[in-house]
């Protein structure tokens, strides 16, 4: 068995990461989390090095790399390929924050990197994007640059006097000479590095799940769904929106099998062909799930599922029974509006409640499956919507948005069926409020809303009160609503419009959930097996 050789024990200065940065020779890998600093625990990064106090180990890993662009920070290089590069194992947030400012701070938009050093105080300061520096401000990444700082000397040479320009030097010199302590670990074998990462991560901010499984699993380059980021933009692909990380992360342990909440990824995958090939099936499955989703179950967005471990679960299903088609899919259907139901009653969905649908689906057939995850439910036969839920973070609210779209509003403008999916990914905000002010009854309820396109100036209420009478129904405004709307009768006109919105959506979610319906296999299907 390979083993992994001891860590050489290297030293580096900040000007020494910059240079290998720039020559695109050090590496941050692509499953490494964003950067996640604030404009604070840079200045005190800095504040400790010009004090001379410890700011932790780096590990880099030195393996081959890619000719690629790199970016670290506002940095991008074009990175030639090297046959030895140092892949950062532990201490992307230092490499980062050191490497943007000394290379940046002057022109960065980033607040995070425009660090200035204080002359007048001694003292490191966050430059704001509409913030002219003070003459005495420097910018740090003229500390490192010769013919920069000489030039500033230049610039400023008639006030500038002998104590500032001490205070500069001390600084120059405290960033060029500071030592950071760098393992590198020169072996193939990942398993002691892993133990390394382990341990190093116990300090700083604590990274999440899904990033240390991107620390342990990734795939260093490639255009298949290699790690988890690879895996949200499958579901885009489909006009679903891409599903986060975490959501990400589940969906992978669905499918391997087990405890979709388990902390312990270190001997998730065997090989890196076993890793390649769960990243591979999981975006395709997730490509059915999101079918199954936006046809069968009226979901269009990812930002409108109501409780997200339906995606891990129907991932674990899809994964053992195939694609949900026919009765297995009104089943389905029937599991996922009930679930959300019971879920925005009950205000939340247990981690026991979720880990039992994920067990269910191992039933031995897609019915059994479905049956079993129906009787995880509990029984009720009434929907009763709450227009008071319209923040969107909540079940409730999601579940009347669903009602909404279910009666396929149009573009006021227009007249086109609107597609909510492309608004979101879009970037537009598609839930508009139809009046100004609070203080109507009603006014903060879904009554008071709508979901619209680009309104290219106009208000809503303006069009909504001169749509045609067509557009104007998809919305939930009928002609007598037109005219109370017309006409300033907010409360009138919200009073009507809620009985209208409360009986769509009630409709709605009473015919996906199918509340009583017998939830066994179809009598005609049996029939048809015993004959």
């Amino acid at each position: 068995m390979a083993t992994l050789d001891r860590p050489k024990i290297e030293y580096r200065t900040p000007p020494d990461l910059v240079s290998e940065v720039t020559s695109g020779r050090l590496r941050i890998p692509d499953f490494q989390r964003g950067f996640k600093w604030g404009p604070r625990d840079v200045l005190d990064l800095f504040d400790s090095i010009w004090r001379g106090f410890p700011i932790g180990n780096l590990l880099l890993w030195l393996r081959p790399a890619p000719a690629t662009r790199v970016q670290v920070g506002p940095l991008v290089v074009d990175a030639p390929a090297f046959d030895a590069a140092y892949w950062v194992v532990d201490g992307q947030q230092r490499i980062t924050s050191l490497v943007g400012a000394l290379t940046s701070a002057e022109t960065s938009t980033d607040v995070r990197f425009r660090i200035h050093l204080d002359l007048e105080r001694g003292s490191f300061q966050t430059l704001g994007l509409r913030q002219q520096p003070p003459g005495h401000w420097l910018p740090v990444s003229y500390l490192v640059d010769t013919s920069a700082m000489l030039g500033w000397w230049r610039r400023n040479n008639e006030w500038l006097n002998d104590g500032l320009v001490e205070v500069a030097d001390m600084a120059a010199k405290a960033i060029r000479e500071y030592q950071i302590p760098t393992y590198v670990v020169t072996a193939d074998d990942e398993l002691q590095l892993r133990r390394i990462f382990d341990r190093l991560n116990n300090t700083g901010k604590p990274m999440t799940k899904a990033e240390v499984f991107h620390a342990l699993h990734a795939g260093m380059v490639g255009d298949e769904p290699s790690d988890l980021r690879g895996i949200g933009t499958s579901t885009a692909k489909h006009g679903f929106g891409r599903i986060d990380a975490r959501l990400a992360l589940r969906c992978v342990l669905a499918y391997r099998g087990g405890d979709i909440f388990r902390d312990d990824f270190h001997q998730e995958f065997r090989t890196d062909n076993d890793r390649e090939e769960t990243f591979h099936e999981v975006g395709t499955i997730l490509g059915e799930v999101v079918t199954f989703l936006q046809r069968d179950a009226g979901i269009p967005h990812t930002r409108l599922v109501p409780y997200t471990h339906i995606l891990p679960v129907l991932t674990r299903f899809v994964s053992r029974h195939g694609e949900p088609l026919g009765r297995v899919a009104r089943l389905l259907r029937r599991w996922i509006w009930r679930g959300a139901v019971a879920g925005s009653q009950a205000r939340a969905t247990s981690v026991a409640a979720i880990r039992q649908a994920v067990a269910a689906v191992d039933a031995s057939g897609a019915h059994q499956a479905a049956e079993e995850l129906l009787r995880l439910l509990p029984r009720s036969s009434r929907f009763t919507a709450d227009l008071e839920k319209v923040h969107l973070n909540h079940a409730a609210a999601k579940i009347n948005l669903l009602g909404l779209l279910s009666v396929t509003p149009r573009d006021l403008r227009h007249g086109l069926p609107l597609n909510v999916a492309t608004l979101y990914d879009g970037g537009e905000q598609p839930v508009r409020t139809i009046t100004k002010g609070d203080a109507v009854p009603l006014a903060r309820s879904f009554a008071n809303r709508a979901v619209v396109g680009p309104m290219g100036g106009d208000s809503v209420r303006q069009l909504l009160a001169s749509a045609d009478s067509q557009v104007a129904s998809s919305h939930l405004v009928d002609e007598i609503g037109q005219g109370l709307l017309a006409a300033g009768d907010d409360a009138a006109f919200l009073a009507r419009r809620a009985m209208l919105v409360k009986g769509a959506i009630e409709e709605h979610v009473n015919s996906m959930a199918e509340w009583g319906a017998r939830d066994g296999r179809a009598i005609a299907e049996m029939m048809r097996e015993a004959a």
